[in-house]
C-alpha cells in the first residue's frame, strides 16, 4: 500500500505545539517512508517558514516525491478537480493528492484535514482512503 503524506501531517509532526503533533510524529516514525507531491513539499516549507525540515525528511528517505505522479501530465485532471471542488476552495496540493489516489488504488492519505478529505471523491464517487488523527 502506498502511504501518502498531506501537508497537515508534515506540519503537525514538525511543530510540537500543534494539537496533532503526537499523532503525526508517531505516524512518521511508524509508517515512513511516505510518498507526496511537489505541491505538498512547497506548501509545507511555506507553512513552516523554512524548507529545512521538509528537505531533511526527503534527504533521509522518510518522504519521497512520488515518481509516478507527473504534474505536467496531470494538469487537465488537476484543473477538473479544482473546478469540481471550487466551493470547498480545493488547493493545488489537495488536488494533487486526490489525483495520486486515483493513480494508485492501493493507497492511503495521512492528513489532519478531515473536513475536506471526507468530502473529496476519487474517480467519481469513491471516497479517498485516509488516516486521520483521533477525534478529541
Amino acid at each position: 500500500m502506498k502511504k501518502i503524506a498531506d501537508t497537515g501531517l508534515l506540519v503537525a509532526a514538525a511543530d510540537p505545539g500543534d494539537r496533532d503533533h503526537i499523532w503525526a510524529a508517531a505516524a512518521l516514525r511508524t509508517h515512513a517512508p511516505f510518498h507526496t507531491c511537489e505541491a505538498v513539499v512547497l506548501e509545507t516549507a511555506w507553512v513552516l517558514g523554512s524548507p529545512r525540515g521538509v528537505l531533511s525528511l526527503l534527504l533521509h528517505g522518510d518522504l519521497i516525491v512520488d515518481p509516478d505522479f507527473d504534474f505536467a501530465t496531470e494538469l487537465p485532471r488537476l484543473h477538473e478537480l479544482c473546478a469540481k471542488y471550487a466551493d470547498r476552495g480545493m488547493d493545488l496540493a489537495d488536488a494533487c493528492l486526490v489525483r495520486m489516489t486515483e493513480l494508485n488504488v492501493r493507497c492511503k492519505v495521512w492528513t489532519v484535514d478531515r473536513a475536506d478529505f471526507t468530502a473529496y471523491r476519487r474517480s467519481g464517487r469513491q471516497p479517498v482512503p485516509c488516516e486521520f488523527p483521533p477525534l478529541p
